[in-house]
């Protein structure tokens, strides 16, 4: 199997991801949220400046996403993992981008961004870019003392 087609195939696949953020004292927070993508794997998504895991970006950037099919059979789900740098973005031509890429994915016209004062200044939402640090792949486990175990295998993008 080539697991970077196998990796990119899942993201292709999925609308949704999962994005974990973190208070400062360490309290985990999880958000599935519809999500864009670009050649180089950096995830976009849209949500309330107000929801916390936009307000904890600001605190602390750094993220952590997940893509899986939650309808596979038991044993039989692979998943991607990214460990992340989020941000929010501000810079006009980052916005364009963000803008552009999340609109050719959005398919109901209540969601998609009409236009950059959406997601600035007065809008309530915002958009954010969740940059790769670290991708792994959900591979095939072992048995360890007859308990099977996962097994992450980082992947190139």
């Amino acid at each position: 199997m080539d697991i970077s087609k196998e990796t990119k195939k899942i993201i292709a696949e999925n609308i949704y991801c999962t994005v974990a953020t973190a208070t400062p004292d360490g309290k985990p927070w999880v958000s599935p949220v519809f999500f864009a993508y670009d050649d180089a794997y950096n995830i976009y998504w849209v949500s309330s400046k107000s929801a916390l895991h936009s307000e904890l970006i600001h605190i602390n950037p750094r993220a952590a996403v997940v893509f899986f099919d939650t309808h596979a059979p038991e044993g039989a789900g692979t998943a991607v993992y990214i460990e992340a740098t989020a941000k929010e973005l501000s810079e006009t031509d980052e916005v364009a981008a963000g803008v552009e890429l999340f609109n050719a994915r959005a398919t109901d016209d209540d969601f998609k961004i009409k236009s950059a004062a959406d997601v600035t200044g007065e809008g309530v939402w915002r958009i954010y870019k969740a940059t790769p640090t670290q991708v792994s792949f959900l591979g095939e486990g072992e048995y360890i003392n007859g308990q099977y175990v996962d097994k992450r295998i980082p992947v190139d993008l």
